[in-house]
């Protein structure tokens, strides 16, 4: 009986190493199934074996005459039972770990990265295994069929392991999103860091973290030093590393309302992924950043334009005159517009802005249009823009400069070049007006 319990426990051990070899992307998922396993194909039969044979159960006197005959004399009988227990826990014991290598074989055939080169391992070991299998079954009989099968099948699946091709289950962020939504970001943060430990190299939860310390827990330097961190693990693609600094720089600007911080993550990118689109598009990025900390204040007012074809503005009978303003701000202001062009020529916002300056903060008229012509001779422009563009112009002319027929001159390039937008109509009616004070004017010089 000794004997035989050591023999399971043994088994058991055997196959709960195995079992952990090929399960062990699963971790404790895995672990809990061996044991609900083991129990099935060790416990419950050898307790359903105890039970029939003592004649507990009703109607059945039991199998075992010795059992019955020394229950039936009031004699001790359970050492008799256990006594009989010894063989059959060999021969289940024996058997259930036949069943297990057979089923830890099918899933290294499931997993193996070469399948073929596993079925040439298995049938080289076969050659050798075979043959003593069979001895042991011949000398054994059926109840040696579980220990010549174990024989056979234990070292195939020895072999097999290092074919295995691992399938890691991905970790997953729900219960960490489902803590976020409810506000509770320390239990958030803790949940991240637990699945973090079953998969070390995953970029989303380490920027799930990252977003954690920057939005939540107001701690962007920990968010940066964490997704830099991130951007150095050789795992790391290189969509992989533009997102996270794109997103970084993002955090900068956002949070901490900080070009530099931001400047510093794309150009990190470049550094990184040199010649690549991605450096490219940071660069585009960095180009159209504000340099200081005023400058993204100032880009971050509220502003709203009126499109002067669709405004009263161009049907005032007075001029306006440029707004009232301190000369040294909006040159100032103008500077800064103007570094952020030679930067880069083709930023379409600084190029209006500072026109917007010269028009009506610094009455040069004259340079404000020519920035609008250079706006409007750049390819691929948005029609709003170019629309709203030629009816600012035409608002200009009018009211700084009092130039009625460089106004028409703009008006009607409008009406001809997007004759379907809402401001061509606006523009043709104000066509019409002048022509008919220009008749009028006309008629009363005749008179």
């Amino acid at each position: 009986m000794i004997a035989a319990i050591l023999i399971l426990g043994a088994f058991a051990l055997l196959c709960r190493f195995y079992w952990n070899q090929v399960f062990e992307a699963e971790g404790a998922p895995a672990r809990r199934r061996f044991l609900i396993w083991a129990i099935k194909g060790l416990l419950v039969p050898a307790v359903l074996w105890g039970v029939i044979n003592c004649g507990l159960l009703p109607g059945l006197p039991g199998f075992l005459p010795a059992v019955v005959e020394s229950r039936s004399r009031g004699g001790p009988w359970v050492g008799i039972l256990l006594r009989s227990l010894g063989p059959v826990l060999l021969l289940v014991s024996s058997f259930w770990a036949a069943v297990t290598f057979a089923w830890l074989l099918r899933e290294l055939t499931v997993q193996a990265s070469d399948r073929r080169e596993l079925a040439v391992q298995c049938a080289f070991f076969s050659l050798f295994l075979a043959p003593l299998a069979g001895l042991i079954l011949y000398e054994g009989g059926l109840s040696g069929l579980g220990m010549a099968l174990l024989l056979w099948l234990m070292p195939l699946v020895h072999f097999a392991l290092p074919l295995e091709k691992t399938r890691k289950i991905p970790p997953s962020y729900s219960r960490a999103v489902a803590r976020i939504k409810f506000g509770k970001y320390q239990d958030a943060e803790r949940e991240v860091l637990q699945e973090l430990e079953k998969s070390e190299d995953n970029v989303e939860g380490w920027m799930m973290l990252a977003d954690l310390y920057a939005s939540h827990f107001n701690d962007l330097p920990e968010a940066d030093r964490t997704v830099r961190e991130l951007c150095r693990q050789p795992n790391v693609v290189a969509i992989q590393i533009s997102l996270a600094l794109h997103r970084l720089a993002d955090w900068h600007l956002n949070l901490a309302g900080d070009p530099a911080g931001a400047r510093s993550a794309l150009e990190e990118i470049c550094l990184r992924l040199p010649g690549t689109h991605f450096a490219r598009m940071a660069r585009q990025r960095i180009d159209q950043l504000p340099v200081t900390r005023e400058e993204l204040r100032e880009k971050r007012k509220t502003k709203t334009f009126k499109l002067p074809a669709l405004s009263d503005d161009l049907d005032n009978a007075l001029p306006a005159p440029p707004k009232e303003s301190d000369p040294r701000e909006a040159k100032a202001q103008a500077d800064r517009w103007v570094e952020r062009l030679r930067r880069n020529p083709n930023d379409t916002e600084a190029r209006e802005q500072f026109a917007t300056i010269l028009a009506e903060r610094l009455g040069e008229v004259d340079l404000a249009v020519e920035q609008l012509d250079l706006l409007l001779a750049m390819p691929d422009q948005p029609v709003e823009k170019s629309v709203e563009w030629l009816a600012r112009s035409a608002a200009w002319q009018m009211k700084y400069r009092q130039d009625t027929a460089a106004a028409r001159v703009r008006l009607e390039q409008l009406v001809r070049e997007f004759p379907q937008t809402p401001q061509a109509f606006a523009a043709q009616r104000r066509l019409n007006l002048m022509e008919m004070e220009e008749r009028f004017r006309k008629a009363r010089s005749i008179g």
